[in-house]
């Protein structure tokens, strides 16, 4: 049986790794942060945070705004059956928020 922190780890991992196949050694992609969290009407749904370092010129909004239904066959092997949230957040911003 897997844990939720488990899965957690498994959807930033598969999220890495598509990301890694992308774009290489464009950007660096750390953290990626996978979050439980529940909407407007109860249900559970994860949110996921990728953190790059990088021209964000170059990161393609066309494949990005398509990762999710990229990965879904992944997710939903994990149990992961609501679609997932994501953004996009650069380092020095995410770090900004952190002090």
């Amino acid at each position: 049986m897997t844990t939720e922190t488990e899965k957690e780890e498994a959807v930033a991992r598969i999220v890495r790794e598509a990301l890694s196949e992308r774009f290489e050694s464009e950007f660096e992609f750390e953290p990626v942060e996978v979050v439980q969290k529940t909407d407007q009407d109860g249900e559970p749904y994860l949110h996921i945070c990728i953190v790059f370092d990088g021209d964000q010129d170059n990161l393609d909004p066309a494949w990005t705004s398509g990762l999710i239904g990229r990965i879904r066959p992944q997710l939903l092997k994990l149990g992961v059956a609501n679609l997932p949230s994501k953004s996009f957040v650069e380092k020095s911003e995410w770090l900004a928020s952190r002090r």
